[in-house]
Order: structure tokens, then sequence, then C-alpha cells
């Protein structure tokens, strides 16, 4: 309302818009790539109130200074894009806006949750994928926005530009999903820049010119509202609540409803679908009936309609690209689903099957899956109860109930559970047993929440450690909320895969080691990563606990079946679980020295792209390295 002083509500509200959007897009990045590790999440909180009182701030200084423009009161005359029309008309105008603005929210919230989820598949899912995502998105609409602005003085009737923009924004969507999904390769690099490089390659074709039109279209609606400066921040005002409730809308539905129901490409296709239904209203009603304007329209508008409802209503035109993966490599799959936390697969690559979640493999059936309940039992042969947090291909879950004991397993993703059946032939038998629990629910609430108390907690995070969101259960707040949930001398498992450098590795045992006053820490067997056990009572893995716990019917028989099973028998076993412990006790704090710690607000593992392009090299953390720095 301020600019609008003497000028013209579409130039201010471009101008505006198109400062708010880069604004936000200098947020996005310092935030993502900066400013969470340097200075953690409530670190980057306090600089964004900071820049928000600094706006503060100046508002008042340009008030003082400049005084505080149109009051309201009294009308005063803007400049008008349009000739003087009727009450009725100007109503019209600003109902066709509303819709305009509510339409533009909707879709492109929901776009950008779905090539969230589109692009993300098959690259580990770190947190940079959302910042490159957002930062690439808000750069179009920035973009879009100054176009506008150059080329409104010469814009007769926006409402066709709206229109077109609408169906431009369908072709440009169908057009891009079709190229990425139809291209099976992993987005990945090497290098701590590579993979984010390539990411943002990947996304441009995708990303940027639909972002464009749909930059174009918000300040173009703002052109439609009536003059005069005695409604320009009630219209405004009503202009930026309907964007912004379609936006919420968006973010709800599209996840919530419409990815579950459909899957995420053809919820694009629908949206795209829906874009197209509004740009053809538009143009119906400002285009003269019989021209060859609103001909050529209508053919275009046919077409991709076609195109898109064929999409929508056929799963095969618009696959998942995980799923062209897989083939490409060979692959078979079993099953495939997608639900409103991600993607699932159950197939089989090589000579064991996989498990894919938001299209990164996740544990196969290896043996160091199948330990993971049996080692805290040898520890603690008198345990009862378990909690196991992510159930992934179940075999931990499956080991604790044949072990004997009573077993809750806590899964966030609700598809996962669904795929065990491709996993073990007894599936079906083990998720009836009355002593085990498949809990649909974020691992780390459920601890906090829960009041139950186990003796034994296992917790396997979806590897590789840096996705997005892993910290929240290898965290030394996660650990602190374990250990309130132990019984007595109960034990807590924490699995840590290879993948991750010697500093960040050390963190990780670190952060541990500061919350259990017993720690010891042995590899698996398999060789993809570590055992670390936690209690407040000491920790020994005897050779008597062993064959005790061995002994149990099928124990022996379930940890001997795995594909890499390094032994057959209970002596085998002895020797193999003896070979494989690393360190315990003072060893331990010895090793990992004084250092940061992995906590909620400083999530070491997930924010990396400075400490690995600028810092100190560290090696890859793997067992010849350990063993020969702590023997």
């Amino acid at each position: 309302r301020f600019l609008t002083r003497g000028g013209h509500l579409s130039e201010a509200f471009g101008r505006l818009y198109a400062a708010n959007t880069i604004g936000a897009i200098l947020g996005t990045l310092a935030a993502g790539a900066v400013l969470i590790e340097v200075l953690g999440l409530s670190g980057a909180v306090a600089a964004g109130a900071a820049c928000s009182a600094v706006a503060g701030v100046v508002a008042l200084l340009v008030s003082r200074l400049l005084g505080e423009g149109p009051s309201g009161l009294e009308p005063t005359p803007v400049r008008s894009d349009l000739h003087d029309r009727s009450r009725a008309d100007d109503r019209g105008r600003l109902r066709l806006a509303l819709v305009v603005a509510f339409v533009s929210g909707l879709t492109s919230l929901g776009y950008q949750v779905l090539w969230t989820r589109l692009l993300s598949s098959g690259t580990g899912n770190t947190t940079y994928v959302f910042t490159v995502i957002l930062a690439l998105f808000l750069t179009g609409i920035a973009i879009g926005a100054l176009i506008f602005n150059i080329v409104r003085p010469r814009l007769r009737d926006p409402r066709r530009l709206l229109g077109i923009s609408q169906i431009v924004i369908a072709v440009l969507v169908i057009g891009g999903v079709t190229w990425f999904t139809g291209q099976p390769q992993t987005i990945s690099a090497a290098g701590p820049l590579g993979s984010v490089t390539a990411l943002f390659l990947s996304a441009i074709p995708i990303v940027l010119g639909t972002t464009i039109v749909l930059g174009l279209t918000f300040p173009a609606a703002a052109a439609l509202l009536p003059a005069g400066a005695d409604r320009v921040g009630r219209n405004a005002g009503s202009l930026l609540g309907v964007n912004t409730f379609g936006a919420i809308l968006g973010s709800f539905v599209v996840p919530f409803v419409l990815i579950p129901a459909i899957g995420s490409p053809r919820s694009i296709a629908l949206l795209g679908l829906g874009n197209v239904a509004l740009g053809v209203a538009i143009l119906w009603r400002t285009t003269e009936p019989a021209t060859r304007t609103r001909r050529a329209f209508a053919a275009t508008a046919a077409v991709v309609a076609v195109a898109l409802a064929f999409a929508v209503v056929n799963p095969s035109v618009l696959a998942q690209p995980n799923v062209g993966r897989i083939h490409s490599q060979g692959g078979v799959i079993f099953e495939a689903a997608e639900d409103e936390i991600a993607t699932v697969e159950a197939g089989q690559i090589s000579e064991t099957a996989q498990l894919w979640v938001a299209g990164t493999s996740m544990t196969l059936l290896t043996v160091d899956a199948r330990l993971m309940a049996i080692l805290p039992l040898i520890a603690r042969p008198n345990a009862a109860d378990s909690l196991i947090v992510a159930f992934g291909m179940g075999s931990s879950f499956r080991s604790a109930l044949i072990a004997g004991m009573r077993a809750e397993a806590v899964e966030l993703v609700p598809s996962v559970p669904q795929m065990f059946g491709h996993f073990y032939d007894d599936a079906d038998t083990v998720l009836a047993d009355p002593n085990g629990r498949v809990i649909i629910a974020d691992g780390r609430n459920h601890l906090e929440l829960t009041e139950r108390s186990y003796d034994i907690i296992v917790t396997d995070p979806p590897p590789p450690l840096e996705s997005s969101g892993a910290s929240v259960i290898s965290s030394y707040d996660y650990y602190v909320s374990g250990r309130a949930r132990l019984k007595p001398g109960g034990v807590m498992m924490q699995w840590i895969p290879f993948g991750s450098t010697l500093e960040e590795f050390k963190a990780h045992l670190r952060s541990f080691v500061t919350v259990f006053p017993e720690v010891s820490v042995t590899f698996g067997p398999g060789g993809y990563g570590l055992f670390m056990l936690g209690s407040d009572a000491p920790i020994a893995l005897s050779e008597t606990s062993i064959r005790e716990v061995l002994a149990r019917p099928g124990v022996l028989d379930d940890i001997s079946g795995a594909f890499d099973s390094p032994a057959k028998s209970v002596d085998g076993w002895v020797d193999v679980i003896e070979d494989r412990f690393w360190i315990s006790g003072p060893d331990v704090q010895r090793f990992v020295g004084s250092g940061p710690l992995i906590t909620d607000d400083r999530p070491i593992p997930e924010y990396f792209l400075l400490r690995r392009a600028f810092g100190e090299p560290s090696p890859g953390a793997d067992e010849t390295l350990l063993r020969s720095l702590a023997p």
C-alpha cells in the first residue's frame, strides 16, 4: 500500500513481490548452506529474528522520513492500466484475481512438495535436497516477477496473460516430469559439492521454467485489483491471504491425500490438469468468439488436457524414478508403494532382496541386522521387553521374537512393514505373534511419549547417516531419552554404518558415551558398520551368555541363515563375536577425546557442506583405520 503512492498498483505489487522473493532465496541459501552448520538451529533462528527486527526498524525510519503514505480516509486516485469500469466489473476482476491467487498458491506449493519427493529419490535424501529445490523454486518465482515488471507497461489485458500462463505451466510440468522419470540414473557425484551440483543441474529443467511462469501469475493477478488508494491495502491483503490459504491446502492435500492415492508423478499431472482447466476458463471468457487465437488456445489446451488425463489414469506413463533405476540395473521389483512419507520398493538386484525407501537402499538381509537384537540380549540374557526403532526389513523385530522377548517396533513410513512378507516366508506368523507389536509413528516421539520401560532398545537409523532427519534418532538428546526409558541395567544398541569421516564417527561415539557410563563397541560381522552398546551397568559379551542365548530355539538358525553369515555353529559364533569386539570402558573415552556432540540443535552429520569443502580433511572411518587407532 505504501508503494502505490502515485503509481500503478500492479507495478508496486510486482516490485514488492520480486524483492520479497529475492530475500527468501538469500534466506534459504544462508540457512540451509551456512547458518545451521555454523550456528546450529537455534543460532539460525536467532539470525532470522535479527533480520525481522532490522526490517521493523527500517520501516519505522522510512515512516518517519517519508510519512505514512495514503491514509485511506479519503480516496486517493491512482493511475490504472485499464479504463474505468463499473463496480460490477470491479467485483468480477477481484473475484478472478482471488481465484488465480488461490490456484497459484495451491499448485505452486503442491509442485514444490512433489518435486522435492521426486528429486530426492536416490540422492540419500540429504537436507540439501530441500535447500536446492526451494532456492531454485524461489529463483524462478523472482525471475517471473521481474519479467512481469518489464512487460507490465505493454500489457493491455492481464487476463489473457493469466490464461496463457496456466496452460504453459501445465506443458512445462508434464514435460519436465516425463523427462526426469525417463532417466534411470541416480543423482550423485563424488566430492562434497558434487552431489549438490548434480542435483541442482537435474532440477533446473523440471523446476525453473515452471516457477518462472508461476512468478508471473501472482503480480498479474494483482493487476486485476480495482484501483483506489482506499482499497489498496484491503485488496492486496485479500490477494495474499487467499494465495496463502491455497498454499496451505496444497501443502496438506498433496502429501496426505493425493500422493497416497495416486503417487507423486500422477499427482503432478493432476495439478497440471487443474492449471489447464483454469487457463481455458479464463481465455474462454476474455477472447472474442470464433477468433483464430481462441481456436488455437482451445486446441492446445485440449491436447495438453488429454495428455495429462491419460497420465493420471495410466500409472505406467509416469513411473517413480527409482523403479526405472532398479530395472536399468537388471533388477526386479516385488512390490512398490508410496505413502505420505516416502516411496517404498521391495525388490532384488544382486544375491539378496533389498528395501528402498525414498530411492535409497536400506539394510539388506544381512547378518548384522539379525544381530542387532541378539547382541544386547547376550549382554542381558534375562531381558524380556525390547523396543526396535525403525522396522526396516523386519530382521531385528523378528529376531527379538524368535529369542523369546516381547518386541515393539516403531516405523515412520507406513508402507515399510507391508513389505515384510517379501523378505521372510514366516512374516504373517511373526506379525500375528501376541508378543509383538508394530507401531506406525515417529520413533523419537514414541520414545519420549511412551510410559513403558524396556530392557533393550535397538536403533537402526536410515542410511546414510547424513540423510535428512537421521540425527533425530542418533543424537545426544535421543540417547538421553533412550536411557530414561531403559529399566535398571538395560542396554541401548545403536547401529553406526560406515560411510562417515573419522571426525564425524568420533562425534557419534562421543555423543553416545557422554550419556552412558558403560559403553562397548563391536564391529558387525558383515563388515557394514558397528554396534554401540550403552548401559548404566557393566556390559560383557561372555562365552557363557553367548552359548545360552544361541541355545534358544530358532536363534542359531536365524543368525546363521543370513547370506553373509560367517558362522553356522555355536562354537563358530563364539569365535566371531569375540573376534569382532573392538573397545569398551575407558578406552572409548580415550579414543573419542574432546570435541563436538551431535545434538538436536547441532545435527552435525546432516550439515556437512562447509566442513567437507573447506575444513581439514578427515579420512573415511572403516574397520582397518579404527583398529589401528584403538587396538
